[in-house]
């Protein structure tokens, strides 16, 4: 928009500013003439408010009263208009000093200068300015789709952007990495703003921020097609406004570059996928792993496997975490997407990113020849998360609590009560359980038994010969001893169930 400086040095207008020089690098967006003594409702601000002062208070607080609210309206400058038959031939001091007190820039429009002219002028000036804006995006535009259609990527897209706008970019994964910058500093700024992204991520592509402080403009906009790929973050300075027109352009360029990476990536996907099918059939040798593994170009190291529940989009999160996670093996079966990791990738951060809300079974880390069984268990306990509503560890679930935390409380309690019931109807019966219970929890060894129920080891011998009597059931036989083990477990469970 043009500045009141620029107005005045229009040789057309002949205008002249008297007051208020020290905000002469306002922007006006508009002229308006209005002679009401309180205006400020009748404008939307912005505006160059011309002005013959028919009703211009006669004293120096009146005229501040009356620069006041046009300031408070959000008026840029005050042009008066001035002639012999017009109530002014010049600006009144007291104006003069009323302005220069608020900072209002106050202009004299001479007597041959019709109101209609500065009008035209301002006008004439915004679209001069609005056309330039208008050829710089186009240029802009065009230097970037150059950029895109070149061998520079992602990198090369932003540092188009860079040197046309001033302002440097960043493109960032689903887990927050760095994939291209045309500046410094991306892992600060990324960090930075952190928090805003993680306040919009669950918008998906319609996901956008913007933060303006200290000066700097940083903008947060997703990138994707039919959905989330990436996030692109931008900086540069707040007063660029030109600048902001073609946010929209790079993350089209952006998105469509991300794309054409995943298709790329369509037959190493499949390649992946078929390797991953044969590890998953069995256990093989761990040289005929690695060959397979180096035939598609990674490396033999350790894995851990997960499987995640995706009923309606497998073939979509397929790509996602084959996009994300570079040394992946990736493949769709059916609802469920299997993936094999190499142990130094952070699967549990792509998996909270990538699959936060789904069921999702993480298995043990094997070696290479060995993904089979990490497979099976993250297949084994996908179950146990749709129960949990969690990401779950087969190691989280390596414990007879767990399983019998997937029994209900009246089936704990029927097998508890058939097991224990003999115990239970016998003379001394709470002593015959803790005995057996204490028995069982120090392997069978007399001494300790009896040391921990303070008695002596004849008395643990004379209750363990009741119990196997009554139970009919046999210290020296492993079956029998697992199932009075159970049997207590699972009447502990009911009891913690039912509380």
């Amino acid at each position: 928009m043009p500045t009141v400086a620029e107005l005045v040095t229009d040789p057309d207008l002949g205008l002249v500013l008297v007051a208020g020089a020290q905000h002469a690098d306002r922007e006006v967006d508009a002229a308006a003439v209005s002679e009401l003594a309180h205006p400020g409702s009748w404008l939307q601000g912005g505006e160059l408010l011309l002005t013959i002062g028919l009703l211009l208070p006669d004293t120096v607080d009146g005229c501040r009263a009356y620069l006041n609210e046009l300031d408070a309206a959000g008026v840029r400058a005050v042009g008066l208009g001035l002639g012999a038959e017009l109530p002014h031939q010049d600006a009144p001091a007291r104006l003069v000093t009323a302005a220069d007190e608020i900072g209002m820039p106050l202009l004299t429009v001479p007597d041959p200068v019709p109101f209609i002219a500065v009008t035209k002028a301002v006008f004439a000036a915004r679209a001069r300015v609005e056309r330039q804006e208008l050829e710089w995006a186009l240029q802009t535009q065009r230097a970037l789709t150059a950029a895109a259609v070149t061998p520079g990527g992602l990198q090369g897209i932003l540092t188009a952007h860079r040197d046309a706008t001033g302002r440097t970019g960043v493109v960032v994964d689903l887990l927050g990495r760095a994939l291209a910058e045309s500046g410094t500093g991306a892992a600060s700024l990324v960090a930075t703003l952190e928090p805003m992204m993680a306040s919009v991520r669950d918008q998906g592509l319609s996901a956008a921020a913007v933060d303006i402080r200290g000066g700097r403009r940083r903008e947060i906009h997703a990138l994707g097609a039919r959905r989330l790929r990436g996030w692109l973050v931008i900086d540069g300075p707040a007063d660029s406004p030109a600048a902001q027109q073609v946010s929209g352009d790079l993350v089209s360029l952006l998105t469509l570059e991300l794309e054409r990476r995943l298709g790329m990536n369509t037959a190493q996907r499949r390649g992946r996928a078929q390797v991953l099918d044969r590890l998953s059939r069995g256990i093989v040798d761990d040289n005929v792993a690695a060959r397979w593994l180096m035939s598609i170009g990674l490396s033999d190291a350790d894995v851990r496997a997960a499987a995640i529940d995706a009923p309606d989009d497998a073939d979509d999160l397929a790509a996602d975490l084959l996009l994300t996670l570079p040394d992946a093996l990736v493949r769709a079966a059916g609802e469920v997407v299997e993936v094999a990791v190499p142990l130094d990738t952070d699967l549990a951060g792509a998996l909270r990113s990538l699959a936060a809300a789904r069921p999702t079974g993480i298995g043990m880390a094997v070696r290479p020849g060995a993904l089979a069984v990490s497979l099976r268990q993250a297949r084994s306990v996908l179950s146990v998360s749709r129960r949990q509503g969690r990401h779950v560890r087969a190691d989280d679930v390596a414990s007879s609590r767990v399983l019998l935390g997937t029994a209900d409380t009246e089936s704990l309690r029927g097998y508890s009560d058939a097991v224990l019931g003999p115990l239970d109807a016998a003379d001394r019966a709470e002593e015959l359980v803790r005995t057996v219970s204490g028995f069982l929890e120090h392997n069978g060894h007399w001494a300790a038994t009896a040391a921990a129920l303070r008695v002596h080891r004849h008395t643990v011998r004379n209750r363990i010969d009741a119990v196997e009597r009554l139970t009919g059931r046999r210290m020296d036989d492993a079956s029998d001893r697992f199932e009075l083990w159970l049997a207590l477990r699972a009447r502990e469970a009911a009891r913690m169930s039912a509380e």
